[in-house]
């Protein structure tokens, strides 16, 4: 088994990047670093930075921005060329734990050995912020359900789509069911694809046992027993827009159509008003923007 790393940088903090790259070294045959930061905005982050620090990786800058799902799409494409056949994907600030890698890879071993079609395995993210665990999702009837998931259960617990760092994917089902939605930019990029290489009957898996800490968003908001993820207006425009372009996607069933309906109007409700800007009117503006170019198809990078 061949696994390349790709790591998507954006600004990334060094120690940081540092901590990943020292974590995955000896479980991967290849690392490809697919850097999004713009030209003239950073100067530590170079070949020469990565030689110095002993990291056998595979620099890539692009010079700008061009989105999480270009970026990783860069990245599977070395990973292919240089004859892997799997993919593993990180965010700069992921941290596995010890060993993650190789008990994923284990994992989605015993699964394939009983015949289950495997699209991807995770880890159980635990938020660094919320100090609560990623639960399972699932859509059933008119409702999607989260299942929490214990880090003391044993066996695999199956899910509609994975958070994507952390995933491990094999090259197979990456140039069967194809790779991430570019015009997405950032944003349901992960979910789209796990709900369209459903359609080819894969299934997606958390293996429980295997804890990575993960850090979503700006900063969170406790709504009683619920607490709600803060990013910044532009972040928030992402999720509007593709959540409302999704509504229209007839290649998702319909009990995911149906509960993005119910979502975009509690995402414009709740962005408006806790927006970290703190300019409500100019974050709801952007918001009804989201929406018109959502559903009239404009993607790709928007700012």
């Amino acid at each position: 088994m061949a696994i390349a790393a790709i790591v998507v940088t954006y600004f990334p903090n060094e120690i940081l990047l540092a901590r990943l790259l020292r974590s995955i070294g000896n479980e991967v045959e290849k690392i490809y670093v697919i850097d999004n930061t713009p030209n003239g905005n950073q100067n530590w982050l170079t070949s020469e930075w990565l030689t110095k620090s002993d990291f056998d990786v595979g620099y890539h800058a692009l010079g700008e921005n061009y989105g999480i799902a270009k970026a990783q799409n860069i990245g599977i494409d070395f990973a292919i060329k240089d004859g892997c056949d799997h993919v593993i994907l990180f965010d700069q600030d992921s941290a596995p734990p010890r060993e993650m890698i190789n008990r994923l890879a284990s994992a989605e071993l015993k699964l394939l050995d009983v015949g289950v079609k495997v699209g991807s395995v995770g880890p159980l993210f635990l938020d660094e912020k919320t100090k609560e665990y990623s639960p399972a999702v699932r859509h059933g009837g008119l409702m999607v359900h989260k299942i929490k998931v214990s880090p003391n259960e044993s066996l695999p617990v199956v899910a509609d789509h994975l958070i994507a760092s952390g995933s491990l994917i094999r090259v197979s089902i990456l140039q069967e069911v194809g790779v991430m939605r570019e015009d997405f930019f950032i944003d349901w990029v992960d979910i789209e694809w796990g709900l369209r290489s459903g359609n080819f009957g894969c299934l997606h898996f958390i293996i429980p046992d295997v804890v990575m800490l993960h850090s979503i968003g700006d900063e969170f908001i406790s709504l009683g027993k619920k607490k709600i993820t803060l990013h910044n207006d532009i972040r928030n425009y992402y999720i509007v827009r593709n959540a409302c372009y999704l509504l229209l996607n007839k290649s998702l069933n319909w009990q995911w159509r149906a509960n993005i309906l119910f979502k975009i109007p509690r995402y414009v409700i709740v962005y408006s008003i806790t927006t970290t800007s703190k300019k409500r009117v100019r974050a709801f503006l952007l918001l009804m923007r989201a929406c018109s170019d959502g559903l009239f198809g404009r993607l790709g990078k928007a700012f």
